[in-house]
């Protein structure tokens, strides 16, 4: 029968021959376990993660400059409207592919509007535009009631369009 060694008196290894246990005191490290923590990764992931996020919603993308731009004009052609109505006098808006401008008729003439709201404005750079019916001006009479016209805003792929029926209701499809 053989003797067991699991007793609380057995024989070990001396001292010299165990070795010594491995320490690891802060900033002596070997070359070979030199790196980074996974917490310490983890953490610069989430941080570029993070600025990735801000630089993305900070840019605006093409869809919502066909969005925003058809949503500025609506609001345009309704305030052109408004004025029409207010001064008793017809407004129009002339409409082209570089942006938009109003004008009022007075003295027999159409004469260039340039104050608030009714300001000239430019389109965002690549939103192209289409009118139907094409025609010179987008009119509002003295009471408001209009030509009737659609325009088209288009950038990346998407479209928006604004309605001018001949009551003078301004639509925005987005």
């Amino acid at each position: 029968m053989a003797r067991s060694t699991s007793s609380a008196t057995a024989r070990t290894a001396s001292r010299t021959a165990r070795g010594r246990m491995p320490i690891s005191a802060t900033g002596n490290k070997r070359d070979g376990e030199r790196g980074f923590t996974l917490v310490e990764l983890l953490a610069v992931l989430a941080i570029m993660g993070i600025a990735a996020a801000a630089v993305l919603f900070a840019m605006p993308s093409q869809s919502t400059e066909a969005r925003s731009a058809a949503a500025r004009f609506a609001s345009a052609a309704e305030a052109a409207r408004d004025s029409a109505i207010l001064a008793s006098a017809p407004v129009a808006i002339r409409v082209d592919r570089t942006g938009y401008r109003f004008e009022r008729w007075e003295g027999g003439a159409w004469t260039p509007l340039s104050r608030k709201p009714l300001q000239p404005v430019a389109w965002p750079e690549g939103v192209t535009t289409r009118i139907d019916p094409a025609g010179e001006r987008i009119r509002f009479d003295a009471t408001g009631l209009a030509n009737p016209v659609s325009v088209l805003l288009s950038a990346g792929g998407v479209t928006a369009r604004v309605t001018i029926d001949a009551g003078g209701e301004v639509t925005l499809v987005a």
